[in-house]
């Protein structure tokens, strides 16, 4: 196996997100629908879901609703809670769901229940899957490829389509303009971040377990490294808030583990107290801080690449496959609806 993260497969589909976001930036340019679904008189609170990565790109909405004068209220509940007719829907609720592959099988399960107030409105990559054909409204991600297991183009595009939604729902033009600058910042950090990772990892041991916490919106930013690291290099990790990280992410933390801080540039003063907090155990310490130019807006998107380099590296200093994980088959059989059956040629 080669020792060069530039040359996995998933970096290689990380080396794409300038291009693949641009063509998901430009498909949603004269498209609506969604925000026209989601805004419609008598509906009074959005209901964003998703599972994994899914979830926190529904967070990301969710954040970016608090900062924006979106008139409508907006709830984020994982898809687990919704599934088998157990959630409480209100009156004038409307569900936004997550779902790259489109067969989530806990959102399957919630918009066929009884008590389900429809339609919905669902971000997805694939118009044709079951949820893909059975929302009401819908915005599409373009991913060129999936060579790897783990998302990048997918998960991505759904949260800037989220975030440019939430643009949308406010009438907040900075905000969609923030958006549509992220692929020409990701550009920008793709060999910086590599080249970092690779640096960093001289003299650094593979982490018993780790900690990744960031600030307001870099808070999903931070979960996704968690998942990232867990997914890609089966180190064990938590994503959180920064002042949760300050004040119990470090309960556990010794010389043996590692605290990521995704931070919101220079004036982010939380993280740097809580990376001080997590030092004084004995952990290593890194920090990552979007572009100077960059809009917290988006540090969704532009606190991903670092992370992303870092578990590559993590997992080829282990001797582990960054693109093809043990644990992929469980969760497709956890995770999906079935494929529907069909009793026409193939």
């Amino acid at each position: 196996m080669s020792t060069d993260l530039t040359t996995t497969a998933l970096w290689k589909d990380a080396q794409e997100l300038p291009s693949s976001l641009s063509d998901t930036l430009e498909g949603l340019k004269s498209t609506s629908e969604l925000a026209d679904l989601l805004s419609r008189p008598g509906v009074q609170r959005i209901i964003a879901t998703g599972n994994g990565a899914s979830w926190y790109a529904a967070i990301a909405f969710w954040l970016a609703s608090l900062s924006t004068r979106i008139p409508i209220g907006v709830t984020c509940v994982p898809a687990g809670l919704l599934a088998a007719g157990e959630f409480d829907w209100r009156e004038g609720d409307r569900l936004l769901a997550f779902s790259s592959s489109g067969r989530l099988r806990d959102v399957s399960e919630a918009v066929e229940a009884e008590n389900f107030p429809g339609p919905f409105g669902l971000i997805t990559a694939d118009a044709d899957s079951l949820l893909g054909r059975a929302a009401g409204a819908r915005s599409m991600v373009t991913v060129h490829n999936q060579r790897a297991v783990t998302h990048t183009q997918a998960y991505l595009g759904a949260a800037l389509v989220a975030l440019d939604l939430v643009g949308r729902l406010a009438g907040d033009e900075s905000v969609r303009h923030a958006v549509q600058s992220v692929p020409d910042l990701l550009d920008q950090q793709l060999q910086a971040a590599s080249a970092w990772a690779d640096e960093l990892s001289d003299g650094l041991e593979v982490p018993v377990s780790s900690i990744a916490f960031g600030t307001r919106q870099a808070w999903p930013a931070a979960m996704e490294a968690a998942l990232l690291l867990k997914e890609t290099s089966i180190v064990p990790a938590e994503g959180m808030e920064t002042r949760e990280g300050a004040t119990s992410g470090m309960y556990a933390l010794s010389k043996s583990h590692l605290a990521l801080g995704l931070g919101l540039g220079a004036t982010d003063r939380l993280v740097g107290e809580a990376l001080r907090v997590c030092a004084a155990t004995g952990a290593r310490t890194v920090r990552v801080d979007p572009p100077d130019e960059a809009s917290p807006l988006v540090a969704v998107a532009t606190l991903f690449l670092h992370p992303l380099a870092l578990a590559i590296r993590l997992a080829l200093m282990q001797g582990r496959d960054p693109d093809q994980p043990g644990w992929y088959a469980a969760y497709q059989e956890t995770a999906w609806s079935p494929a529907p059956t069909t009793t026409e040629p193939a």
